[in-house]
């Protein structure tokens, strides 16, 4: 059955495969053919004590000469060149006369047909003559070389050709390959929410296919006999994919149908009855994520969360056994559309520390607020529709309180326009910004230490526009001036809605994708939206004492600069201030 967990994409080729291919050139093999033909290990010298003139003078050599004789023939690595080069050097003809031999029947006649002169250059590029045992250690060659050489080129008249290898199929290869991506690239797949750090950048293809079926749709497609092995070896060396999808934060609704129609004691109507509620639960999640890229003419934000990034980051194991303090990370993203690419301007990354404010509703609500007034209000008055889409969070967006900061903000900075605010089912809430995360802790990855937030800003601000909190934005108390200006007892429930709409002073709802609005009223009575002004928050530093001394240890653990504790220092200034105040305050109330 198809997965609704995230949104499908074109498979496209890896940089990084699903396996690494082996790297042939380290091999003992290769190192040893390399060694042989590099010369390195076969230094230039005499055999011979001759000195005889047009026969060998390879003691009136001198080391310039060997060296530079040396170092002509290994200046390539090439066998078939060297040989070119050996070649130039000897003087191959038939032999003219021939040795009286003994008659001996226990011996084995020979009669050569060709004779070799050998000869080398000097320095001064001088032609001398050598004899075969000094022409042999001047280059470091061996017999059986020379007389192949000799033989090819008394046979044939030219330098000897490389035939090593058998028949070259290397281009008829290359569009074989070319083909098996082509047709690879034709499947979609989806990528992973949750457990991108186990495999990052792996896609998953549907769980009914595997190889085997994908190469014999291949070969039924093309009318080509293409081996199994080449067509695996493409797929897991060009591709990052695997098959099915990783069984991490699973929609449970699926997982219970799933369990039950595997059930083999279910009846037949309990069966249909289970799989027409499994087909239209997908389908319910189907319809987010086509509402999602149904873009048109409408300005789409995505936001979400991030996973919390630790500091100081260390890969020493007393980092993984000690508590560490919170970096947060709220993304907010323009969604242009399905497969359109995600610009850097499209992105906007609103970050704090722990020890700055909390992570709730007043930071999502405030970071909202700044980005669609001071960051896209242009593009907002010159558009009518704003839709918004995250995930299903009541403690930081599915609440009143951002629900209120977006009727103020309408009413204040926007009046025509309409806002839709929609979200996903259950386990189903893969998002743009899910993606922005994935290509970050990609990155963050790469870094094996981590001890300030400014290495952590440098890291985000290749992706996205960083927003610093007390620098480029305040938190506001919207919960105090949602609770002045918002009904307590309202006509629904805030939690069961898939969709609402502002558009005027009252707030549409729906409990799902599909139907009308139903209008409901939220502002007490004589309480204006113009007046919904909340007062700047202060900051709260949440860094518990424990936290502290666990990160203050660890900083000396891993032996950071000074400059590193005392940043720390001030952050834990009035951590320990703060409780013993408080604890003070708690025993005189005991006292009373």
């Amino acid at each position: 059955m198809e997965n609704f967990d995230d949104i499908d994409e074109t498979v496209v080729l890896s940089p990084i495969g699903r396996k690494r291919e082996n790297n042939s050139g380290n091999s003992g093999r290769s190192l040893a053919k390399n060694a042989r033909h590099s010369g390195a290990e076969k230094p230039a010298s005499i055999s011979c004590v001759h000195n005889v003139r047009n026969v060998c003078l390879a003691t009136s050599l001198s080391n310039d000469d060997l060296t530079y004789a040396h170092d002509r023939l290994y200046s390539t690595e090439n066998k078939v060149t060297q040989d070119a080069t050996l070649l130039s050097y000897m003087d191959i003809g038939k032999c003219v006369r021939r040795r009286p031999r003994i008659d001996d029947s226990s011996k084995i006649k020979r009669n050569r047909e060709i004779s070799v002169k050998y000869f080398t250059l000097t320095a001064n590029k001088e032609k001398i003559p050598v004899c075969k045992a000094s022409f042999m250690s001047i280059f470091g060659v061996k017999k059986d070389r020379l007389a192949n050489i000799a033989k090819y080129w008394s046979e044939n008249g030219v330098a000897r050709p490389e035939h090593r290898g058998g028949v070259r199929n290397v281009e008829r290869n290359l569009a074989r390959k070319h083909a098996i991506r082509d047709h690879i690239t034709t499947f979609t797949c989806r990528a992973s929410h949750y457990a991108r750090r186990g495999a990052p950048g792996r896609k998953y293809l549907p769980a009914d296919l595997n190889v085997k079926k994908m190469h014999q749709m291949f070969q039924d497609q093309n009318n080509l006999q293409i081996s199994y092995s080449l067509y695996y070896s493409v797929f897991v060396y060009d591709f990052n994919l695997a098959f099915g999808h990783p069984a991490v934060d699973i929609c449970s609704t699926c997982l219970k149908f799933r369990l039950q129609l595997k059930n083999p004691f279910i009846t037949d109507d309990n069966k249909r009855n289970c799989s027409a509620m499994f087909i239209l639960h997908r389908r319910m999640a189907r319809r987010f994520y086509d509402s999602l890229n149904n873009v048109e003419d409408s300005f789409t934000v995505c936001f979400d969360i991030m996973e919390n990034l630790v500091l100081p980051k260390s890969p020493i194991g007393q980092t993984f056994y000690s508590r560490q303090l919170y970096l947060y990370v709220f993304g907010v993203v323009h969604h242009r559309g399905r497969g359109l690419p995600q610009g850097k301007d499209d992105i906007h990354l609103y970050i704090w520390l722990e020890s700055q404010n909390r992570k709730d509703s007043n930071m999502v609500a405030s970071a909202l607020n700044h980005f669609f007034i001071s960051v896209v209000g242009d593009q907002l008055k010159r558009n009518q529709h704003l839709r918004l889409f995250s995930d299903s969070c009541y403690g930081q967006n599915k609440n009143i309180n951002v629900l209120s900061m977006l009727c103020a903000m309408r009413k204040q900075n926007f009046p025509q326009l309409s806002i839709e605010y929609t979200f996903p089912v259950r386990g189903h809430s893969f998002l743009p910004a899910d993606r922005v995360f994935g290509r970050i802790e990609q990155d963050i990855r790469k870094n094996n230490t981590i001890l300030l937030p400014d290495e952590y800003v440098a890291i985000l601000n290749k992706h996205g526009k960083v927003h610093e909190y007390c620098t480029d934005w305040q938190c506001r108390d919207f919960k105090t001036a949602a609770a002045a200006h918002c009904k307590s007892q309202r006509s629904f429930k805030i939690s069961d809605a898939k969709v609402l709409r502002i558009n005027s002073d009252q707030v549409g709802f729906k409990q799902v994708y599909g139907g009308d609005f139903c209008e409901h009223v939220i502002l007490k009575k004589g309480r204006k939206w113009e007046n919904f002004k909340p007062a700047i928050n202060p900051m709260v530093n949440c860094v518990k004492p424990a936290k502290k001394v666990d990160v203050l240890k660890l900083i000396d653990e891993i032996g950071a600069a000074d400059t590193v504790r005392i940043f720390y220092e001030n952050i834990f200034a009035d951590v320990g201030q703060r409780d013993i105040g408080r604890q003070d305050l708690e025993e005189s109330s005991d006292e009373d």
